[in-house]
């Protein structure tokens, strides 16, 4: 750990109005731990010489996963092995890319004590489960108060979300009310517990005729500052049969370079992502048609 993060206090609220509490005095020199694997990978690279406070949540009321008519509530402080044993998520063919990212998280030490709030929160479009939830319109619900937003206005851009002083992430609600809707998630990585190069959550509904009336394209890994969804590619995907694949892969191999820029860095070139790119989110958009 890097000798230039040294909190001077470390706080347990025993109420959500506590937590508040403590998060309007130190403000932004504050930093929320739950599982705590997003603040040692940044604090371990020098990144968190700011930080005053360090606040547990472990001892509220955030982990749970609840499954309602319209929607699946996931508490902040959930693991990423809870949500995966939730017998609710298989419940649903629209969260099958939720079950699909969680799988991909490796390792499996990382995954018994990663949060689903720490995911969101971080806000790295490497991450995995952030690009599934974009995928299927997921929304963010802040303490004390309650206000809700979508996860895609909330992240702002690497480890920047939109919180006012004081606020913090209480759960995500995944909207499941549609009918004929389906998901999945894939990714490309240098390793099996590697980040993305590119990652991809896709998100799709037929008509009564099978073919694409609606679909939510998003790309992850290497692009710059957060998840990028593929407006292009989701217009060229609209009429076309389910089983039509030719079509479908013009549409990715026409379109992701208009929606997509990735970025060039030590472990891959803009141009091998981007052609990743269409390979990875014509093989999820297939996968989340087959599950429909």
């Amino acid at each position: 750990m890097s000798l230039a993060f040294q909190p001077r206090s470390f706080l347990r609220p025993r109420t959500k109005e506590e937590l508040s509490k403590h998060l309007k005095e130190f403000g932004e020199a504050a930093k929320i731990i739950a599982g705590g694997t997003g603040i040692y990978e940044i604090a371990h690279r020098g990144l968190l010489s700011d930080v005053e406070a360090l606040i547990d949540i472990s001892g509220l009321n955030l982990s749970y996963v609840k499954l309602e008519d319209d929607s699946l509530r996931i508490g902040a402080a959930t693991t990423m092995s809870t949500l995966f044993a939730s017998k609710d998520l298989t419940r649903s063919k629209a969260l099958g890319g939720i079950i699909d990212a969680l799988k991909a998280i490796q390792p499996l030490q990382v995954k018994n004590v990663a949060t689903v709030g720490g995911s969101i929160c971080t806000a790295l479009p490497f991450f995995d489960l952030p690009v599934a939830l974009l995928s299927l319109g997921a929304r963010v619900r802040m303490g004390p108060g309650g206000t809700a937003k979508t996860l895609s206005d909330f992240i702002k851009g690497y480890f920047s979300v939109d919180l006012e002083r004081g606020e913090f992430v209480e759960e995500v609600e995944i909207p499941i009310g549609k009918k004929n809707i389906a998901s999945a998630f894939q990714k490309f990585a240098l390793t099996h517990d590697d980040w993305a190069l590119i990652n991809c959550g896709v998100s799709v509904s037929l008509d009564e005729n099978m073919q694409i009336m609606d679909s939510v394209i998003i790309f992850g890994g290497g692009v710059p500052e957060k998840p990028v969804r593929a407006k292009s590619v989701e217009q060229s995907l609209l009429g076309l049969r389910a089983d039509d694949e030719s079509k479908i892969k013009q549409a990715f191999e026409g379109e992701v370079s208009k929606d997509l820029e990735p970025i060039s860095d030590i472990r891959s070139s803009a141009e091998y992502r981007g052609r990743l790119a269409k390979i990875i989110g014509r093989r999820t958009c297939v996968q989340a048609i087959s599950r429909v």
